[in-house]
């Protein structure tokens, strides 16, 4: 148990080193006026501290900075919250001012906008289709026999293939066609609407003669490519990695660039967990060796309960956590509002 002046100290330390990337001495912690004690007692403490596995010295400097462990208790216990300031609230909502009715747009947006309020890269785990509901089905017939097949889920997202007909299908055939189909199938999960669709083109088959089976086809073929596809990671704000002191290191920042590109290696740490809204995992908390000088914070974000996805930030383990906390939980409200937006459009 820390005591409140080891508290006091163990904060001073890691936000000076957080603002500087210098290592923080007994003589420049007493310059601060939150702490009031002689730089004999610091340096006591200090000691203790390190001690406790909290605080480490690095090879070159007599100061001192934050141990792993030691950014785990900075997180868990002696973060301040802070509000956003005025220029990011206005900068937040500029970017959803207008509806972005494409969620491929929204995401990109976001990650963009996250890597520019924090200064660090930003990772978003697009929504995975599986277990989304269908919105609507549309169904275009164009020149020539060819048409088009529309499927848009509840959250925007929008999936199309275009088909040959052996003959021309009218207009009006194709909207009594599209009608009953989503009156029928409407907030279906696609998991299992291939098999529901199926279902409801057979009980009508006659009436729409044999074009409906080929229909169903170019349907199931759009089902087949959502199951087959992962969903997309956009990244935002790679060149930030280039302005941390830590990783002026070229050896240090290969890793993380390589892994940052490898999107089925992003997919699983990406993938949302549950049981937690915000997960921070710092250095070897993040089981991945790319990321050993690295700190993540993930935030899972859903649409009427449905998980969806993961925004996360990556940054050193001298990250600003406080700045990318609040930032990433901001952003998560206006983000979420406006895909709920474009699951009801």
């Amino acid at each position: 148990m820390l005591t409140d002046r080891q508290l006091l100290i163990l904060r001073a330390i890691v936000d000076d080193y957080i603002k500087t990337a210098q290592p923080v001495g007994s003589r420049t912690l007493s310059k601060r006026s939150d702490v009031t004690f002689s730089s004999a007692t610091i340096r006591n403490e200090m000691a203790d501290l390190e001690e406790m596995g909290l605080i480490e010295k690095p090879h070159t400097s007599a100061g001192r900075i934050p141990s792993e462990l030691g950014y785990r208790f900075y997180v868990d216990h002696l973060i301040r919250p802070e509000s956003i300031s005025p220029q990011e609230a206005k900068a937040l909502k500029s970017l959803f001012a207008h509806s972005v009715n494409e969620n491929d747009r929204l995401i990109r947006h976001t990650a963009d906008l996250l890597s520019e309020l924090t200064h660090y890269t930003t990772l978003v785990l697009g929504p995975k289709e599986e277990g989304q509901r269908l919105h609507h089905l549309e169904l275009i017939p164009l020149a020539e026999g060819r048409v088009v097949i529309v499927l848009v889920t509840e959250t925007g997202h929008v999936e199309h293939k275009t088909l040959q007909l052996a003959e021309a299908l009218s207009r009006e055939a194709a909207s009594r066609l599209m009608q009953r189909l989503n009156q029928t199938l409407r907030g279906t999960p696609l998991s299992q609407l291939r098999v529901r669709l199926l279902e409801e083109i057979r009980r009508f088959r006659s009436e729409h003669s044999e074009q409906t089976t080929l229909l169903s086809k170019a349907l199931d073929i759009v089902l087949m490519d959502q199951d087959n596809e992962r969903p997309l990671i956009y990244l935002g704000g790679k060149a930030n990695m280039f302005d941390q002191p830590e990783f002026q290191d070229v050896a240090k920042l290969r890793p993380v660039l390589e892994l940052i590109e490898q999107q089925e290696a992003l997919f699983d740490f990406l993938s949302p967990n549950l049981d937690n809204q915000i997960l921070i995992t710092i250095g070897s908390e993040n089981n991945v060796d790319a990321l050993k000088d690295c700190s993540v914070i993930r935030a899972h974000y859903s649409v009427d309960g449905i998980s969806l996805g993961t925004l996360a930030l990556i940054g050193p383990k001298r990250m600003d956590y406080n700045r990318g906390i609040n930032s990433i939980i901001h952003l998560l409200q206006a983000f979420q509002t406006e895909l709920r937006k474009n699951s009801l459009d």
